[in-house]
C-alpha cells in the first residue's frame, strides 16, 4: 500500500445530490471505515449511510451508499480524518512482518500528509520574519481586544470594548469639527468672494486644475456653471446657478450639519432627460408634497428647482418661473433672401407675461437685468443643396444691436423634409435702458429660403432665471 499513499495528492472529495442518486465512490485509501467522515452541506453526520471499503491490492478507495438519496442541490462531502493509534503491537522477541510494516508506514504518511494540509491553510509567521516573535497568546482578560505589542515581537491584551467605543466617539466630534471649519471656511471664501463681486461688475474665475469657468456679473451675485457632463457639486460651490444640459446628472455633496443652509439653484438647459441625485444614504424631499427621493428629475426644458440642505437632507423647491415668460411662435412660411441675414418675424405670441414683445423689431424689448434662459428652433425646408447656416441671437444695449449668441449647422439634403436649426443657452441683460432681445437667420444658398410654415417646429423661449 505505500506506493498508493505516496502518490496520494487528495483525503477529500464532494458531490452535489440530485434528490436520486444515493452511491458516491472516494479514491483515498483509509485504514477502516471508522477514518472516513461524511458531511452534507457542511454539517457532518454519522448515521444514514453505510461505507464499503475497496482492498488496497484492488486500488482502494471505497463507496459511501445512503439509505435514503441526498436532496437536489445539497453538497455531500467525504473525508479522511485519521484518530492516532497503533495499528500493530510488537514485544522483545517477535520478528515484524513486512506487511505490518509497511501497514504502520502508510498510517504514518497519511496522517503526517493530513497534517501537513492542515497547517497550510492556517495562519502562519512569513519566512523573513524574525526568530524572536512569538505567537503566544498573553494570560485572557475578558472583554479586551488581542494586539500586537510595541516590538511587534508577540501578542498583548489591547484595549476593551469601552475604551474602542470612546476612541470612536471621540472620532466623530473630531470629524464634527473638521465639517464645521470646512463650512465656516466656505462661508469666509462666499463673504470674501460676495465682496469682491459687489466692487466690481464682474469677474472672471478659472480654475485650470479642475477644468472649471466660473463667472459672476453684478446682477446675480452668484457663480453660474454650465454643466453638459455629469458633475459632482462641492459645497464651496454653494448658491451657484447650474444649467444642466446633453442628458447630465448633477450629484449633491454629503448633507451633515455643517452644512446646513447649502444652495443650489439648477435648471433643465435644453431639454434633455437630466436629473440630480443626492450622495449615498441621502435624500431629496420636494416642498411641493412628492415623495422622498434619491434621484430627482428635471424632465422639462425650463424646469428650475432650488436644492437645500438642512443639515440632515436636501429639500427640492420647484421654481418653474421667475420674472417675465416669452413664448413665441412662427407658424407661416417666411422667405430669407439669397445669401442675407433676415429678422425673424413671429405671428404669434403663445405667452408674454408682461407684454414685452415688440413687433417693431421682430423680438422682445424692456427687459430687466438678469439672466434669461434661451431656447430657439427654427424649421428649414431641405433640398437637393446643402447649405450652411447660422442662427443669431442679438442683444439691444440702448443704442445698437450686436450679436449675443451663435449657433451655425450645415442642413442636410434630400426632399419632402425639413432640418431643425437649434440655439440655446444663457443671455445676460444689464441695466442699460432700452434692452431687448431678438432673432436674426443666415444662410449661404444663392437662391432665396424659406422659414417653413409650421404650428410647432419654429420657436422662441425666453424667461428669466434670476437677476
Amino acid at each position: 500500500m505505500g506506493a498508493v499513499f505516496a502518490n496520494q495528492i487528495r483525503a477529500a472529495i464532494a458531490f452535489v445530490g440530485d434528490g436520486t442518486r444515493d452511491t458516491f465512490p472516494f479514491d483515498f485509501d483509509v485504514f477502516d471505515e471508522g477514518d472516513v467522515r461524511i458531511s452534507i452541506d457542511g454539517t457532518e453526520t454519522d448515521t444514514g449511510f453505510h461505507i464499503a471499503l475497496t482492498p488496497a491490492d484492488q486500488g482502494g478507495g471505497g463507496v459511501v451508499q445512503f439509505e435514503n438519496p441526498p436532496a437536489n442541490a445539497t453538497t455531500i462531502t467525504i473525508a479522511r480524518q485519521l484518530h492516532l493509534r497503533r495499528l500493530s503491537a510488537f514485544d522483545a522477541m517477535s520478528i515484524p512482518r513486512g506487511d505490518a510494516l509497511e501497514r504502520d508506514l502508510d498510517f504514518m504518511t497519511a496522517a503526517l500528509g493530513d497534517v501537513d494540509r492542515a497547517l497550510a491553510g492556517t495562519l502562519r509567521f512569513g519566512a523573513d520574519q524574525a526568530d524572536a516573535t512569538s505567537a503566544e497568546l498573553p494570560v485572557i482578560e475578558p472583554g479586551r481586544a488581542l494586539i500586537w505589542d510595541e516590538a511587534g515581537t508577540g501578542l498583548a491584551n489591547g484595549p476593551s470594548g469601552d475604551d474602542i467605543a470612546y476612541a470612536s466617539s471621540k472620532a466623530s466630534q473630531a470629524q464634527d469639527a473638521a465639517n464645521r471649519a470646512e463650512a465656516a471656511e466656505s462661508r469666509a471664501e462666499n463673504a470674501r468672494a460676495s465682496f469682491e463681486r459687489s466692487t466690481a461688475s464682474a469677474m472672471l474665475d478659472l480654475d485650470f486644475r479642475s477644468g472649471d469657468v466660473l463667472a459672476w456679473e453684478d446682477e446675480r451675485r452668484m457663480p453660474v456653471i454650465d454643466a453638459p457632463v455629469s458633475r459632482i457639486m462641492d459645497i464651496r460651490e454653494t448658491g451657484s446657478l447650474v444649467r444642466l444640459s446633453s442628458g447630465a446628472q448633477l450629484t449633491l455633496p454629503v448633507a451633515s450639519l455643517a452644512r446646513n443652509g447649502v444652495r443650489f439653484r439648477v435648471f433643465n438647459g435644453d431639454g434633455t432627460m437630466v436629473d440630480i441625485t443626492s450622495a449615498s444614504g441621502d435624500v431629496i424631499r420636494p416642498t411641493n408634497g412628492g415623495a422622498e427621493v434619491t434621484v430627482y428629475p428635471l424632465p422639462t426644458r425650463g424646469d428650475m428647482v432650488d436644492l437645500i440642505c438642512d443639515g440632515t437632507r436636501w429639500f427640492a423647491a420647484p421654481i418653474h418661473e421667475t420674472g417675465p415668460v416669452i413664448k413665441l411662435l412662427r407658424t407661416n412660411s417666411q422667405s430669407i433672401p439669397a445669401g442675407g441675414a433676415f429678422l425673424v418675424e413671429w405671428d404669434q405670441v403663445i405667452e408674454d407675461s408682461h407684454g414685452l414683445y415688440d413687433s417693431g423689431v421682430h423680438g422682445v424689448t424692456g427687459l430687466p437685468p438678469g439672466f434669461y434662459h434661451v431656447d430657439i428652433g427654427v424649421r428649414l425646408p431641405i433640398t437637393d443643396q446643402s447649405v450652411f447656416t447660422t442662427l443669431s441671437l442679438e442683444r439691444f444695449d440702448g443704442t445698437d444691436w450686436s450679436s449675443h449668441m451663435q449657433a451655425n449647422d450645415i442642413t442636410a439634403t434630400g426632399s419632402g423634409a425639413a432640418h431643425s436649426l437649434r440655439l440655446n443657452g444663457i443671455a445676460r441683460i444689464g441695466t442699460t435702458p432700452g434692452t431687448g432681445l431678438r432673432l436674426r437667420i443666415l444662410h449661404s444658398d444663392s437662391q432665396t429660403r424659406e422659414i417653413g410654415a409650421s404650428d410647432l417646429l419654429t420657436w422662441c423661449h425666453i424667461h428669466r432665471i434670476g437677476g
